[in-house]
């Protein structure tokens, strides 16, 4: 026979899923079979039609018994007869028939739409740069100068937020593709809400430029473990895609799409005041609230740095009143989707090989009588062969998905103090979260402490803390590769037994073929990162609508990793035959890297806000920035252990690297703003930033960053 089915390929079943019609030949077929596998059927309908089969062992179940007799019978009602009594049904398009779960024929869902509208307030004028957002996704646009906007590719059957500040958000559940009319509400009150900006904050009504915020309740919603998962989905144009999987992995954040080839796309992070270029050891129970600077009218307060955006967290302050103790905790539960479908028969598996080899003029690879006896064992997979192994061991066929990804229970536990008098507000808080991952030996767990006490001293002075420590320790597997490995390993290898992990059992088979335990678990050790980051600040106000702020940051952080040779046997467990012997000290490795930076930030701003004759509100603020930060790394590796139980560099007996650097930069920065509206209805702002960077040649070190921006309440 020269073709057996084709190898399966969930890229097919993804482009039926989205809108492969049912189309039909007229092709007929005579059968005659009595309690066979349906795999004997469908190739007998392959060579009598030449059509070629698709699906998923996952899905259909070619060794199920069946028997059926037709003579010249259409071939879709040969199909629907031997499908009748299950969950698959079939689709035939370009001489292909593809095999699928039946609750996946609903095209519609499958569909996108193309989605207009015009967002309106009450009075029939139309908003400019109101948010609508795909609810639970980054598709999102903002309306035109006519309130008008389109929206590509949208699921069917979503639901559209629609946001603009000082009005009601809507909700609009989609039915089809008809024009939308949005009709949004003023809401007075959320006019008044402040609004966190650059170095200061503005009532809502008051913004010219593109910002957006969200508040604690939202970042809380549901089981987060990342800060940035709370903002994904309900900030339009914020996109949000992790680095890996892996518990503890860093973020990737767009803001403007991508605006560098070369550069980082990445925003700036800015902790109450003060810029951080990690904010994935702060605690989410922490935030108060989150603001996105989207353009330069809003950012560039901040300078070249703000070219990506800039991300403003604010954490919770102590608020007045009798001291409260709050407890919140969750357990969640993890688990992997969207997994793809590989071959976990391993005899199917070697006949698709030995098709491969024909299909190039290569003799076949595995023996016939080899997949004739996996076959045999694997109806009875828990007898026992000679050697008293399971046959479920000997002859594997090895779900590699099953074994490396597993579930987990996610615990995320917070205890917090509030409260105070007019005189002093505290707020402290602990937080501890543990992670195992859904891969073993890639876990992660977190512990954070944070202090925030103001304190007013006089009715012209007060003065504050905002203290914060975290503690995050790490497995050591080595997950970076092993979606790789997944895809260069077999069936035929069973994971690990007994303590040892396995080898290919069949003795055509690679000896590469990887084992992914082996690989996940080759080396051992601990990934600790401490943090600690505490500011103190006063403010001073000598006169009405006179204040200077005074802040004075300081930033520590340490890294401390170890890894080491973790030795295992490979074992061929049919009979025992120690394959790959587990490595020997002599030639097993030690290494560490360590880091350790610092930083301080000097800030002093000052502001002036007024009101002249009820009309012209006027708004003034000046500041000085001082930056300098410093970081010290050591690593070496080391080779020839004393003991395998013993991983210190001093019980190593040969240097294989060593090295270690000193970085230091430091950044000054003038920077001012004015604020001007004329009876809250004509609206200026313009920015100024003066930064001069240490990095840069002497001659070129200082730059300007100017903005303006000008808005009018048209309502």
């Amino acid at each position: 026979m020269k073709s057996r089915f084709k190898t399966k390929k969930l890229l097919l079943l993804g482009i039926l899923l989205f809108g492969l019609s049912v189309a039909t030949w007229a092709q007929k077929v005579s059968l005659n079979y009595t309690n066979v596998e349906l795999q004997d059927v469908l190739l007998s309908i392959k060579k009598q039609t030449g059509y070629v089969l698709v699906f998923s062992d996952q899905i259909l179940d070619v060794h199920r018994r069946v028997s059926i007799k037709v003579e010249g019978e259409d071939l879709v009602n040969v199909l629907k007869e031997l499908l009748s009594d299950g969950n698959v049904t079939f689709e035939i398009k370009n001489k292909k028939i593809y095999f699928i779960l039946k609750e996946l024929v609903d095209v519609e869902s499958a569909k996108s739409w193309k989605i207009t509208g015009v967002v309106k307030d009450v009075n029939g004028e139309p908003i400019i740069g109101a948010n609508i957002l795909v609810k639970g996704s980054t598709i999102g646009v903002i309306s035109d100068i006519d309130g008008k906007f389109l929206l590509n590719e949208v699921p069917a059957g979503s639901i559209l937020e629609i946001s603009y500040i000082g009005y009601d958000n809507r909700e609009i559940k989609l039915k089809d593709e008809a024009p939308l009319t949005v009709i949004l509400t003023e809401n007075s009150t959320l006019l008044e809400e402040l609004v966190v900006i650059g170095y200061g904050s503005v009532r809502k009504r008051d913004l010219t430029g593109a910002v957006s915020q969200i508040n604690a309740d939202q970042i809380q919603k549901g089981p987060v473990t990342n800060i940035l998962q709370s903002v994904q989905g309900r900030i339009s144009g914020f996109h949000v895609t992790p680095s890996s999987g892996q518990p503890g992995a860093s973020t990737d954040v767009l803001i403007h799409g991508t605006q560098s080839i070369n550069g980082t796309n990445a925003p700036i992070y800015v902790i109450d005041g003060t810029i951080s270029e990690n904010i994935n050891n702060l605690n989410p129970q922490d935030i108060e609230n989150i603001s996105v600077l989207k353009d330069a009218a809003s950012s560039s307060i901040y300078g070249s740095r703000a070219a990506n955006g800039v991300i403003l967290i604010t954490t919770k302050k102590g608020k007045e009143g009798k001291l409260s103790v709050s407890y919140t905790g969750r357990l969640s539960y993890a688990q992997p989707t969207n997994l793809i479908d590989q071959i976990t028969n391993y005899a199917d598996y070697m006949t698709w090989i030995n098709e491969s080899f024909e299909n190039i003029g290569q003799p076949a690879h595995f023996a016939q009588s080899t997949i004739d006896l996996w076959r045999e064992k694997s109806k009875d997979p828990n007898g026992l062969n000679e050697n008293g192994v399971p046959n479920y061991i000997a002859y594997p066929n090895t779900n590699w998905q099953d074994y490396l990804f597993g579930h987990g229970l996610i615990n995320d536990h917070n205890v917090s103090v509030n409260g105070g008098s007019d005189k002093i507000r505290v707020l402290m808080s602990a937080g501890y979260l543990d992670n195992p991952g859904l891969v073993e030996n890639t876990g992660i767990k977190k512990y954070t402490l944070r202090a925030n006490i103001e304190a007013k001293i006089t009715k012209w002075l007060t003065v504050g803390t905002r203290t914060f420590a975290s503690q995050e320790d790490k497995e050591a597997g080595n997950f970076d590769n092993a979606n790789n490995y997944l895809r260069q390993t077999t069936p035929g290898l069973y994971p690990e037994w007994n303590g040892a992990y396995g080898y290919p059992e069949a003795s055509e088979e690679s000896a590469t073929a990887n084992s992914i335990g082996a690989f996940l678990n080759a080396q051992d050790g601990y990934k600790q990162k401490t943090n600690f980051n505490t500011t103190l600040y006063s403010t001073i106000t000598p006169l009405k609508g006179l204040s200077w702020d005074f802040n004075l940051n300081y930033k520590r952080y340490w890294e401390d990793n170890a890894t080491w040779t973790n030795p295992y046997e490979k074992i061929r467990f049919s009979d025992g035959t120690v394959m790959s012997p587990a490595t020997a000290p002599s030639d097993m490795t030690t290494y560490f890297y360590n880091r350790a930076d610092y930083s301080y930030t000097i800030q002093n701003i000052l502001r002036y806000n007024t009101t002249i004759r009820d009309d012209h509100d006027l708004g003034i603020m000046a500041g000085y920035e001082e930056y300098y930060y410093k970081q010290d790394t050591r690593n070496a590796q080391k080779k020839g252990l004393i003991d395998s139980s013993v991983h210190t560099p001093g019980s190593a007996t040969e240097m294989q690297s060593i090295g270690g650097g000193t970085i230091d930069r430091s950044r000054r920065s003038f920077f001012g703003r004015i604020n001007y509206a004329y009876k809250s209805k004509y609206l200026f702002e313009a920015n100024l930033r003066y930064d001069g960077n240490s990095r840069y040649h002497e001659d070129y070190r200082w730059g300007t960053f100017p903005s303006a921006s000008a808005a009018w309440c048209i309502s």
